[in-house]
Formats: C-alpha cells, structure tokens, sequence
C-alpha cells in the first residue's frame, strides 16, 4: 500500500548512520589487511602462480583483476561510510526540521488561543488573529 508521506525517526537515522559509517570504516581496514597479504604473497623472484606459461597468463588476468579489485574494495569502504555520514545528518537535520515546525505550531496557537468556544452543534468559522484590546 502506498502513501503520500514519510514516517521517519531521527534517532533510528542517527544510530544506524553511525553503524554504516563504523561498516565502511571496518570495511577499509579489511581492504587494507587484504592488499597487505597479497602483496606479502607476491614478493619475490617468482611469483606464486609460477613463472611457466600458465603462470604466466594467469598473472596478467589476475593483476588486472587485483588491480580493479583494488580499487572498487576502496571506493565501495568510502561510499559505505560516507551513506553513514548522510543517514546521521538527515537524523539530525529531521530533528531541527521538526523543533522548527513545532514553534511554528506554538506561535500559531498562541495567536487563537482562547477565542475560540466550541458549540455543541455543527458550526463554521473563520479564524483570525487575536486582537489585543
């Protein structure tokens, strides 16, 4: 069923934004540890897949998945944390977004407050600005 409106709560958007975050963050350490390992296996004269002709072929295609690989593991560690980032701060912007509109809300009753007497029959009104005598 669909609606025309958002159910949100800031502090559900604060916490999980800063888990995501904490996600990315983990994430980034993870590529690291993994870059660090590889490059530990491929130190050396020969490479460990051999340096015969499979060895070989297989080295090209595995550098140039390890190379792109490389780089998405990183961009997708920025992007997890960064989606943390903006969860955290739509929690807080909604936060101030909603102290605001209940201010608004505030003044205008103030404004009517107490001039309005309710029958106990179906009526019509017009309201308007309180009147200071």
């Amino acid at each position: 069923m669909s609606s025309d409106y958002m159910d949100s709560d800031p502090q559900v958007l604060k916490t999980e934004g800063f888990h995501m975050f904490n996600v990315g963050v983990d994430f980034a350490k993870a590529v690291t540890a993994l870059q660090t390992g590889l490059t530990a296996l491929e130190k050396g004269d020969t490479p460990p897949w051999g340096d015969d002709d499979i060895g070989e072929k297989f080295g090209v295609v595995y550098e140039g998945l390890r190379d792109g690989m490389y780089e998405s593991m990183a961009s997708l560690a920025e992007r997890l944390a960064g989606m943390g980032v903006a969860f955290t701060k739509m929690g807080v912007k909604h936060e101030l977004n909603e102290a605001e509109q209940e201010a608004v809300w505030q003044r205008t009753m103030s404004e009517y407050d107490g001039q309005v007497q309710v029958p106990s029959r179906s009526v019509q009104a017009t309201l308007r600005p309180r009147q200071d005598l």
